[in-house]
């Protein structure tokens, strides 16, 4: 793919520290090739004290948008003049774009995580969903998943989560054997020392066969996906909700819809 700019392409950002791991470049340089928009992304390092700095220069700059990702997604949520509710309601801003003067904080992640789970066909509407892990991500995946039936946050040090009642890891039996969906929302699935241990460590037998497993990990497959699958269960992994939530960051900046299986293409090349 080759990217021609001009004095008329308009800028996007995807903003963190460190940033060399991201796909967002491939993904939404693709989108904006196959639309024709005259726009470009590109990769800016920001270390978290210089955030602020580095989004009012955007700003000033009238960029076209910004996919902010690890760390910044709570910081940038607190330099918006607005937030969207589900960016409220998380506490995180993804995505940003400007409204007229105003600088609004989106969070994509969460109907990403849904878009992933419909466009491999589970409806989560009145289901039972077990999250395991705390976190921001968690928080996300909770949001986009209202409407189940039910929503266990399992966790290891539950009793320190303010955001919901979580429940002790000591009981992740009994939830599992009720359970529709299973979210790994863990970094365990990042660190190939964790991996295997961890995915050994959850009772994947007590899971209903018609049960899902799905982690947020693209970059490779977990051993907790390679279990599930060898068990029979559907499994869904976090490529599909990088692309689902990169292209309602695009549709959000353009107005335009975004090519999904083009970006789809373009993630998986890159990887």
């Amino acid at each position: 793919m080759t990217i021609h700019i001009h004095g008329t392409t308009r800028v996007a950002a995807v903003i963190g520290w460190p940033v060399e791991h991201s796909r967002s470049p491939e993904m939404l340089n693709a989108a904006f090739s196959e639309t024709g928009i005259d726009a470009v992304l590109v990769p800016i390092g920001v270390p978290p004290e210089s955030l602020a700095v580095a989004i009012a220069g955007l700003r000033a700059q009238r960029f076209l948008g910004a996919s902010i990702t690890a760390p910044h997604k709570l910081a940038a949520a607190e330099l918006c003049d607005e937030l969207t509710p589900a960016a409220k309601a998380i506490g995180a801003a993804n995505c940003l774009a400007l409204a007229g003067d105003k600088l609004v904080g989106h969070n994509t992640d969460a109907d990403g995580f849904a878009d992933a789970l419909a466009a491999a066909g589970f409806d989560h509407r009145d289901k039972r969903v077990v999250i395991v892990g705390a976190g921001g991500a968690a928080r996300a995946v909770e949001y986009g998943l209202r409407g189940a039936a039910a929503i266990d946050v399992v966790a290891r040090r539950h009793a320190e989560i303010a955001w919901t009642r979580a429940r002790p890891i000591s009981g992740i039996a009994a939830d599992f054997a009720n359970a529709d969906l299973v979210v790994d929302c863990t970094p365990t699935g990042l660190d190939d020392r964790q991996d295997a241990a961890f995915a050994a460590s959850l009772p994947l037998d007590r899971l209903p066969q018609a049960a899902w497993v799905a982690t947020l990990v693209y970059h490779r497959r977990p051993a907790l996906l390679s279990q599930a699958a060898a068990r029979g269960h559907q499994v869904v992994d976090g490529r599909a909700m990088l692309v689902h939530q990169g292209a309602r960051a695009f549709t959000i900046w353009t107005g335009v819809a975004a090519p999904i299986d083009r970006m789809s293409d373009a993630l998986a090349r890159s990887l």
